[in-house]
């Protein structure tokens, strides 16, 4: 018997499977911003955020909250803001989260055939998988506006997968998202 034509079939199984693996392992969030053209973000210098942050009827201040607090705030001071009291800007943001579905379906070798040389033409015929996998969406936006005149001068948005890992590790994924999101702040 040729080893060869043994391992091969093997060999893309395993293949097939680290792909899946490291596809499965990706977890930034998809960032997107949106940025008002007519703004000149270099005549601020102060920031704050928004009074009304607190979502009405919550009477304290979550842990998911002040982890985005301090991230922005990094983000702020490292873009040349300085937190006041009196500020130019106020900083607000948004936190929304979504179950979704989604269908799946893959070409998957099949064991039984490619492991069986005496089928002939059956021994390549594809092999689908579907599968319907159910996850939460996460969506963090932070909204940059002019305390003057009321008006939104730049938007982040960051939209991904939550998970018990995401959820094991929130501080760290929360100022990884923001540090993603103000990778598309003006400077």
């Amino acid at each position: 018997m040729n080893t060869q034509k043994t391992l091969r079939p093997m060999l893309v199984t395993l293949l097939f499977s680290v792909i899946w693996l490291i596809s499965a392992c990706q977890s930034l969030p998809q960032i997107h911003a949106l940025y008002d053209q007519t703004a000149d973000l270099n005549r601020y210098t102060t920031f704050a955020f928004y009074p009304q942050l607190q979502p009405e009827g919550e009477e304290y201040d979550k842990l998911s909250t002040r982890y985005i607090k301090a991230a922005i705030m990094t983000q702020m001071i490292s873009k040349g803001y300085r937190y006041s009291n009196n500020p130019d800007l106020w900083v607000n943001f948004n936190t929304y989260t979504k179950e979704k579905i989604q269908d799946l379906s893959d070409v998957m070798p099949h064991p039984y055939y490619d492991f069986r040389h005496d089928y002939g033409v059956w021994r390549n015929y594809p092999h689908y998988e579907t599968r319907i996998e159910q996850y939460t969406e996460g969506t963090l936006n932070i909204d940059v506006i002019d305390k003057s005149n009321k008006k939104l001068l730049w938007e982040g948005i960051a939209v991904g997968r939550l998970n018990k890992r995401t959820l094991d590790n929130l501080e760290e994924k929360i100022n990884q998202a923001v540090a993603l999101i103000f990778e598309k702040f003006p400077s």
